[in-house]
């Protein structure tokens, strides 16, 4: 007997930016889709290798891992590489417990030819400026669009929460209250 994986997934040109991953059957929540596979590099390597395409520098396929080495999509890679970025995903990536592994999982149910997003929460060292905010701008178009593929830190997404909550009518003064007129 003979088991097969189903296929979740089938790859073409997206509407958002470039190639994109798509949902071929309805694909339920929790649902593992597949490994983001690659060659195994340094983080040395990585950035000797930046930019990949001169023509559109901060586009990769790298994926940093917390056992310190960088899968590279573009070497050896599958289809995962073609996910797109998005502010509100459908999906996550998730390291399996030794950190070597990266597996893109269904976060909510996702039906058939929806495009597959993770949040890519990419992590640069130094200080992130408006204009590398502007190269890594997003393109997803959700409602709560935050504007580029960089991880905020906690201040940055406590002040767009808080700027997000409906403001509250102020409550009434004494003077805001009717009164009655006296009588004459």
């Amino acid at each position: 007997m003979t088991s097969s994986t189903p296929t979740w997934h089938f790859v073409e040109k997206s509407t958002l930016h470039g190639t994109g991953v798509f949902a071929a059957t309805d694909i339920p929540a929790g649902t593992e889709i597949f490994e983001y596979k690659g060659k195994r590099i340094t983080p040395e390597q990585a950035d000797a290798m930046h930019p990949v395409n001169p023509d559109d520098p901060f586009h990769t396929f790298f994926f940093a891992l917390s056992c310190g080495k960088v899968i590279d999509g573009g070497q050896k890679g599958n289809d995962a590489r073609w996910i797109n970025h998005s502010c509100e995903p459908n999906c996550e990536a998730q390291e399996n417990s030794s950190g070597k592994k990266v597996f893109i999982i269904a976060l909510r149910d996702i039906a058939a030819g929806e495009e597959l997003f993770y949040d890519y929460g990419l992590i640069l060292d130094g200080r992130i400026t408006k204009t590398l905010r502007r190269q890594y701008q997003c393109l997803c178009g959700a409602p709560d669009c935050r504007g580029t593929m960089l991880a905020l830190t906690d201040r940055q997404k406590a002040a767009i929460k808080a700027a997000r909550k409906p403001k509250k009518e102020p409550a009434p003064t004494a003077k805001d209250k009717p009164r009655k007129r006296q009588a004459a």
